[in-house]
């Protein structure tokens, strides 16, 4: 079985369904309310996972109570072998509250990170080596540049998931092979594609939301078409079109551009549900 690694955020989703935002030094109530373990890495570990993957996910979670759930909701729901470069910390997790409008299908997220103190006696070449490829969010950059770097080192297929710029972004993008990127990642004074002329990369995907997909594979490039559906809940639905991308490419060894064109589909199956799930146990029983 081909054997995902994924590196980077993992954490819970607080998630409210209702129509209007709640005013300043005002309450809000809805009874619809769910949580989700969430984070761009663990949302595309466990996307890899429900469509067939092998998947070990390295993250930061620590010894809470509200991590040790997460960590076995994670393999007990989904199979995944986590690794904890903080297992011994008590600090919290990523915790994020997420409203969702279902009159607009749009989700606006309050997102609480903290920086934690990572176990240095754990490595990484064994799962390195035990993996077919090596995906990261590009989060946890404690943790993700050297992953990235021995992933190299060891020839590993690389894959970043790239959001709104961040500092240590140059570090990541000099060490992949392919990118799927948010049209938001520009970094200053430039755009994406010309930054990437100047790295290795060998294949490039940008994502517009509802909007067509730009890919660039060598001198060819176009766009792919994004179903319009009537969605009711986009939530994660960037990182479902991640770990999709990582099962139909490297699992069913699908072209560059055809993994993309599948994993568009699962991404825009599961904006028709509400939560990030549902819509990949949809595809995964009526098969392409």
């Amino acid at each position: 079985m081909i054997k995902g690694l994924f590196c980077g955020l993992t954490g819970l989703d607080i998630t409210y369904y209702q129509n209007e935002y709640p005013l300043e030094n005002q309450k809000s109530k809805t009874n619809d309310y769910r949580t989700f373990v969430g984070g761009p890495a663990a949302n595309a570990a466990i996307t890899y996972s429900i469509l067939g993957g092998n998947t070990t996910l390295i993250t930061c979670l620590g010894n809470s109570i509200i991590a040790k759930a997460i960590k076995t909701e994670l393999l007990e729901e989904y199979n995944i072998d986590v690794i904890d470069m903080a297992a011994d910390s008590q600090q919290l997790p990523s915790l994020s509250s997420v409203l969702v409008n279902m009159k607009k299908a749009s989700r606006t997220i309050w997102s609480g990170q903290q920086q934690f103190y990572i176990n240095d006696e754990n490595t990484y070449e064994q799962m390195i080596n035990e993996s077919d490829f090596c995906f990261s969010d590009c989060n946890l950059p404690e943790i993700s540049i050297g992953l990235l770097k021995k992933a190299r080192e060891s020839e590993k297929d690389i894959v970043l998931d790239t959001g709104s710029w961040k500092p240590h972004f140059p570090e990541c993008l000099k060490l992949a092979d392919e990118i799927i990127a948010s049209i938001t990642c520009n970094p200053p004074g430039s755009d994406l594609l010309t930054f990437l002329k100047d790295t290795k990369v060998k294949n490039i995907a940008i994502t517009d939301g509802e909007n067509d997909t730009f890919w660039l594979e060598s001198s060819n490039s176009g766009l792919i078409k994004v179903p319009k559906i009537q969605s009711v809940d986009t939530l994660a639905a960037g990182d479902i079109l991640h770990g999709a991308y990582c099962y139909y490419r490297f699992y069913e060894k699908n072209s560059f551009v055809n993994a993309l064109e599948k994993a568009t589909l699962v991404a825009s199956e599961s904006v028709k549900y509400f939560g990030p799930r549902e819509g990949v146990y949809n595809i995964k029983k009526n098969k392409f």
